[in-house]
């Protein structure tokens, strides 16, 4: 393993935690509202700009390379949730699960050279929401904490 991502994992990293069927990482939730469904949030999710939402639906990938990111997808939408400051890791074995993701709402400009990257680190085949962007602008969501159930 590459020592800087031992590092990080070791110092940088969120312990996980299990409560019952779920596994968290990261922070504890804050938002107590019931989590939007992906389909929903994906529906619209320029009407969540700048807040801190949280959201559920199915993992359609992860960050193969460290746990840093993770996918969801419904249908020809999807959106590229990343952990914040890289300060924890998901299970890399995530895809196809259930999660629950706490996270600022943000948009920025589509960078190939990004793109690529997330490709390396993606499964092979695996959706990459910035190539099904109908515009130059993506959004995301930058997670202070997941729960991936078990």
């Amino acid at each position: 393993m590459n020592p800087w991502i031992l590092a990080l994992t070791l110092f940088c990293s969120a312990p996980a935690f299990a409560d019952g069927d779920w596994t968290h990482f990261g922070n504890a939730f804050t938002v107590t509202d019931k989590p939007i469904a992906s389909a929903d949030f994906l529906a619209d999710p320029s009407k969540f700009e700048g807040q801190t939402v949280m959201i559920e639906g199915r993992v359609a990938d992860v960050c193969q390379k460290a746990g840093c990111w993770l996918v969801l997808a419904e249908g020809d939408k999807s959106i590229r949730i990343r952990t914040k400051a890289h300060r924890f890791f998901v299970a890399k074995d995530s895809t196809g699960k259930m999660a629950r993701i706490e996270g600022l709402v943000k948009s920025h400009k589509v960078d190939a050279k990004q793109v690529a990257h997330y490709e390396s680190e993606s499964q092979k085949g695996a959706v990459v929401p910035e190539k099904q962007a109908n515009s130059e602008t993506v959004f995301e969501l930058i997670a202070s904490g997941v729960s991936i159930q078990k």
